[in-house]
Protein backbone atom coordinates (compact mmCIF):
# COMPACT_ATOMS: atom_id res chain seq x y z
CA UNK A 1 0.00 0.00 0.00
CA UNK A 2 3.20 1.82 -0.33
CA UNK A 3 1.08 4.28 -3.31
CA UNK A 4 -1.68 5.06 -0.76
CA UNK A 5 0.92 7.54 1.01
CA UNK A 6 0.64 9.47 -2.35
CA UNK A 7 -3.21 10.74 -1.79
CA UNK A 8 -3.23 12.98 -4.43
CA UNK A 9 -2.52 10.85 -7.25
CA UNK A 10 -4.44 8.11 -5.98
CA UNK A 11 -7.51 10.16 -4.95
CA UNK A 12 -7.92 11.49 -8.55
CA UNK A 13 -6.56 8.77 -10.68
CA UNK A 14 -7.08 5.30 -8.77
CA UNK A 15 -10.38 3.26 -9.55
CA UNK A 16 -12.63 2.81 -7.21
CA UNK A 17 -11.80 -0.25 -5.83
CA UNK A 18 -8.19 1.09 -5.13
CA UNK A 19 -9.22 4.15 -3.47
CA UNK A 20 -11.38 2.51 -1.02
CA UNK A 21 -8.73 0.33 0.11
CA UNK A 22 -6.37 3.20 0.58
CA UNK A 23 -9.12 4.87 2.17
CA UNK A 24 -9.62 2.12 5.00
CA UNK A 25 -5.87 1.58 5.19
CA UNK A 26 -5.11 5.11 5.62
CA UNK A 27 -8.65 5.06 8.40
CA UNK A 28 -6.81 1.86 10.29
CA UNK A 29 -3.08 3.94 10.21
CA UNK A 30 -4.67 7.20 12.27
CA UNK A 31 -6.34 4.85 14.63
CA UNK A 32 -3.57 3.00 15.47
CA UNK A 33 -1.59 6.10 16.06
CA UNK A 34 -4.17 7.26 17.88
CA UNK A 35 -4.67 4.62 20.30
CA UNK A 36 -0.73 4.21 21.00
CA UNK A 37 -0.48 7.85 21.94
CA UNK A 38 -3.30 6.98 24.13
CA UNK A 39 -1.57 4.26 26.20
CA UNK A 40 1.05 4.99 29.02
CA UNK A 41 4.10 5.19 28.28
CA UNK A 42 5.25 1.83 29.95
CA UNK A 43 8.80 3.30 30.92
CA UNK A 44 6.36 5.39 33.38
CA UNK A 45 4.28 2.73 34.53
CA UNK A 46 7.11 0.32 36.09
CA UNK A 47 8.16 0.80 39.54
CA UNK A 48 10.77 3.23 40.12
CA UNK A 49 13.99 0.91 40.89
CA UNK A 50 14.99 2.80 44.24
CA UNK A 51 15.10 1.40 47.97
CA UNK A 52 12.02 1.27 48.53
CA UNK A 53 10.57 0.24 52.65
CA UNK A 54 10.66 -3.24 52.01
CA UNK A 55 14.73 -2.77 51.79
CA UNK A 56 15.24 -1.25 55.10
CA UNK A 57 14.56 -2.91 58.27
CA UNK A 58 14.70 -1.05 62.30
CA UNK A 59 16.03 -1.89 65.48
CA UNK A 60 14.22 -1.56 68.81
CA UNK A 61 14.19 -2.46 72.41
CA UNK A 62 14.69 -1.75 75.93
CA UNK A 63 17.80 -0.96 78.14
CA UNK A 64 17.31 -2.45 81.26
CA UNK A 65 19.11 -2.39 84.70
CA UNK A 66 19.14 -6.20 86.36
CA UNK A 67 20.52 -5.66 89.38
CA UNK A 68 19.31 -6.12 92.74
CA UNK A 69 18.88 -2.44 94.03
CA UNK A 70 18.16 0.71 91.33
CA UNK A 71 20.45 3.15 91.65
CA UNK A 72 20.14 6.53 91.87
CA UNK A 73 22.07 9.64 90.02
CA UNK A 74 24.97 11.49 91.93
CA UNK A 75 23.84 14.36 94.29
CA UNK A 76 26.28 16.80 95.03
CA UNK A 77 25.66 20.00 97.64
CA UNK A 78 25.77 23.27 95.33
CA UNK A 79 28.11 26.48 96.63
CA UNK A 80 27.79 28.76 93.29
CA UNK A 81 24.71 30.90 92.54
CA UNK A 82 22.54 28.62 94.64
CA UNK A 83 19.84 31.61 94.99
CA UNK A 84 19.07 30.47 91.21
CA UNK A 85 20.68 26.89 91.16
CA UNK A 86 19.72 25.45 94.76
CA UNK A 87 21.41 23.76 97.45
CA UNK A 88 21.43 20.57 96.05
CA UNK A 89 21.95 19.46 92.27
CA UNK A 90 21.81 16.29 90.71
CA UNK A 91 24.66 14.82 87.91
CA UNK A 92 21.73 13.00 86.30
CA UNK A 93 24.56 10.09 85.56
CA UNK A 94 22.07 7.31 86.60
CA UNK A 95 18.51 7.77 85.83
CA UNK A 96 16.56 3.96 86.10
CA UNK A 97 12.73 4.14 86.45
CA UNK A 98 11.31 2.49 89.37
CA UNK A 99 8.42 0.74 87.72
CA UNK A 100 9.83 -0.94 84.59
CA UNK A 101 14.08 -0.61 85.66
CA UNK A 102 14.52 1.18 82.21
CA UNK A 103 17.68 2.98 81.93
CA UNK A 104 17.54 6.78 80.40
CA UNK A 105 20.03 8.40 78.28
CA UNK A 106 21.54 5.57 76.56
CA UNK A 107 23.14 5.94 73.48
CA UNK A 108 22.15 3.44 70.74
CA UNK A 109 24.47 3.62 67.36
CA UNK A 110 25.16 1.88 64.17
CA UNK A 111 28.80 1.92 64.11
CA UNK A 112 30.20 4.81 61.39
CA UNK A 113 32.60 1.93 59.59
CA UNK A 114 29.86 0.68 57.84
CA UNK A 115 28.62 3.88 56.63
CA UNK A 116 32.24 5.35 55.54
CA UNK A 117 31.69 5.15 52.08
CA UNK A 118 28.15 6.52 52.13
CA UNK A 119 26.80 9.98 50.39
CA UNK A 120 26.75 11.94 54.40
CA UNK A 121 23.20 12.72 54.97
CA UNK A 122 22.18 16.91 55.62
CA UNK A 123 22.84 18.03 59.20
CA UNK A 124 20.30 18.88 61.60
CA UNK A 125 20.01 21.41 64.77
CA UNK A 126 19.97 20.48 68.17
CA UNK A 127 19.11 23.20 70.47
CA UNK A 128 20.79 22.50 74.00
CA UNK A 129 18.89 25.11 76.71
CA UNK A 130 20.93 26.07 79.79
CA UNK A 131 17.99 25.54 82.23
CA UNK A 132 17.52 25.25 85.71
CA UNK A 133 21.07 24.87 86.38
CA UNK A 134 21.39 22.04 83.52
CA UNK A 135 21.63 21.17 80.15
CA UNK A 136 18.27 20.13 78.21
CA UNK A 137 18.90 17.42 77.00
CA UNK A 138 21.57 15.98 78.57
CA UNK A 139 22.33 13.19 75.72
CA UNK A 140 21.51 13.49 71.85
CA UNK A 141 22.60 12.34 68.74
CA UNK A 142 23.38 14.21 65.78
CA UNK A 143 24.65 13.65 62.18
CA UNK A 144 28.08 15.42 61.28
CA UNK A 145 27.06 19.09 59.89
CA UNK A 146 24.82 19.47 62.44
CA UNK A 147 24.19 22.65 63.85
CA UNK A 148 24.46 22.88 68.35
CA UNK A 149 22.24 26.05 69.45
CA UNK A 150 22.50 26.92 72.56
CA UNK A 151 20.19 29.24 74.61
CA UNK A 152 20.29 30.53 77.76
CA UNK A 153 16.96 30.61 79.73
CA UNK A 154 18.13 31.49 83.34
CA UNK A 155 19.28 34.32 85.06
CA UNK A 156 22.42 34.26 85.41
CA UNK A 157 25.61 33.68 83.27
CA UNK A 158 26.41 29.98 81.74
CA UNK A 159 29.06 28.84 79.19
CA UNK A 160 28.11 25.86 76.93
CA UNK A 161 31.56 24.75 76.77
CA UNK A 162 31.92 22.03 73.43
CA UNK A 163 35.15 19.56 74.00
CA UNK A 164 35.38 17.81 70.92
CA UNK A 165 39.11 17.90 69.83
CA UNK A 166 39.88 20.44 66.83
CA UNK A 167 36.28 21.18 66.94
CA UNK A 168 36.28 22.46 70.60
CA UNK A 169 34.19 25.60 70.70
CA UNK A 170 33.32 27.57 74.33
CA UNK A 171 30.07 29.10 73.79
CA UNK A 172 29.37 32.14 75.96
CA UNK A 173 25.68 33.43 77.46
CA UNK A 174 24.54 36.30 78.86
CA UNK A 175 20.91 35.97 80.38
CA UNK A 176 18.76 35.03 77.24
CA UNK A 177 21.50 35.03 75.37
CA UNK A 178 21.94 32.54 72.00
CA UNK A 179 25.26 30.89 70.24
CA UNK A 180 25.68 28.11 67.19
CA UNK A 181 28.26 26.05 66.19
CA UNK A 182 28.51 23.53 63.89
CA UNK A 183 29.65 19.84 64.67
CA UNK A 184 31.34 18.86 61.67
CA UNK A 185 33.37 15.70 62.46
CA UNK A 186 31.84 12.85 63.86
CA UNK A 187 32.83 11.45 67.54
CA UNK A 188 31.75 12.15 70.92
CA UNK A 189 31.01 15.93 72.27
CA UNK A 190 31.20 16.46 75.83
CA UNK A 191 29.54 19.89 77.68
CA UNK A 192 30.39 21.17 80.08
CA UNK A 193 29.84 24.59 82.01
CA UNK A 194 33.46 26.33 83.06
CA UNK A 195 31.14 28.09 85.94
CA UNK A 196 28.77 25.60 87.37
CA UNK A 197 30.62 22.36 87.80
CA UNK A 198 27.95 19.85 87.87
CA UNK A 199 26.67 20.89 84.63
CA UNK A 200 27.46 18.47 82.03
CA UNK A 201 25.77 16.94 78.32
CA UNK A 202 26.96 13.92 76.13
CA UNK A 203 26.73 14.05 72.36
CA UNK A 204 27.45 11.49 69.94
CA UNK A 205 27.92 12.64 66.02
CA UNK A 206 27.76 9.94 63.61
CA UNK A 207 28.40 10.44 59.70
CA UNK A 208 24.52 8.89 59.48
CA UNK A 209 21.38 8.71 61.28
CA UNK A 210 20.90 5.65 62.50
CA UNK A 211 21.14 6.29 66.00
CA UNK A 212 18.68 6.80 68.91
CA UNK A 213 19.05 7.91 72.74
CA UNK A 214 16.65 5.69 75.27
CA UNK A 215 13.55 7.39 76.83
CA UNK A 216 12.49 7.43 80.34
CA UNK A 217 11.30 3.76 80.18
CA UNK A 218 14.91 2.44 78.33
CA UNK A 219 12.66 2.26 74.96
CA UNK A 220 14.88 3.55 71.69
CA UNK A 221 13.88 2.94 67.89
CA UNK A 222 15.92 3.25 64.75
CA UNK A 223 14.28 3.01 61.96
CA UNK A 224 15.48 3.16 58.02
CA UNK A 225 18.08 0.87 58.10
CA UNK A 226 19.30 -0.87 54.88
CA UNK A 227 19.30 -4.55 55.12
CA UNK A 228 22.64 -6.01 56.52
CA UNK A 229 24.93 -6.91 59.64
CA UNK A 230 26.07 -3.94 61.94
CA UNK A 231 27.89 -3.66 64.78
CA UNK A 232 25.55 -2.03 67.59
CA UNK A 233 27.30 0.50 69.78
CA UNK A 234 25.84 0.86 73.49
CA UNK A 235 27.46 3.99 75.53
CA UNK A 236 26.28 4.84 78.77
CA UNK A 237 27.78 7.99 81.17
CA UNK A 238 27.71 5.59 83.93
CA UNK A 239 27.83 1.89 83.01
CA UNK A 240 30.28 2.49 79.68
CA UNK A 241 29.95 0.42 76.55
CA UNK A 242 28.83 -2.50 74.78
CA UNK A 243 29.02 -3.53 71.50
CA UNK A 244 26.73 -6.00 70.05
CA UNK A 245 26.16 -7.59 66.33
CA UNK A 246 22.76 -7.26 64.84
CA UNK A 247 21.25 -8.61 61.32
CA UNK A 248 18.75 -5.81 59.94
CA UNK A 249 15.93 -7.63 57.17
CA UNK A 250 14.40 -5.82 54.88
CA UNK A 251 10.57 -5.04 56.40
CA UNK A 252 11.55 -6.09 59.44
CA UNK A 253 12.70 -5.22 62.82
CA UNK A 254 15.31 -6.43 64.98
CA UNK A 255 14.08 -6.55 68.52
CA UNK A 256 16.55 -6.55 71.64
CA UNK A 257 16.90 -6.26 74.94
CA UNK A 258 20.33 -4.66 76.66
CA UNK A 259 21.32 -5.45 79.97
CA UNK A 260 23.19 -3.95 82.63
CA UNK A 261 24.17 -5.61 85.45
CA UNK A 262 25.22 -3.07 87.92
Amino acid sequence: MRHCYKWKSWFTTGSPVVRLLCALFLVGLGLSSAISSALPDPALTQPAQTESSGMRGSIEGRVVFTGKTIPHPTVIENGTDPQSCGMEQSFEDLLVSKENRGIQNVILSLANEAFRLKPRPPGGKLVLDNRKCRFDPHVAVLTAGSTVEAINSDAIFHTTHLYSGPSSRNLSLHVGGKARHVLQRPGFVIVKCDIHGWMKAFIRVDNHPFHAVSDADGKFQIRGIPEGSYTLEVWHEYYGEQKLAVTVRGGKTARLEIKYPN
